[in-house]
């Protein structure tokens, strides 16, 4: 699940989206985007927002992310 970040957390629509779906039997990997902040706790708190689904460690990618590095 892919998501914009501000100042490490994950801007509020998307903790809406979260609340608002059900992720049970669901493999989530986080990945973020920013322009400078870091990941920070952002995948692990939106995991503890909705309770459900298989939340693995995300990673923040950079605006010039190559392709490879956005599959690995």
């Amino acid at each position: 699940m892919g998501y914009p970040i501000w100042w490490g957390g994950a801007v509020w629509p998307v903790n809406h989206f979260v609340t608002d779906n059900d992720f049970t039997g669901e493999k989530v990997i986080p990945f973020a985007t920013s322009a400078s902040s870091p990941l920070g706790s952002s995948g692990s708190d939106l995991a503890t927002m909705i309770g459900t689904g298989d939340w693995q460690e995300g990673q923040r990618l950079s605006s010039n992310a190559s392709a490879g590095e956005v599959s690995s």
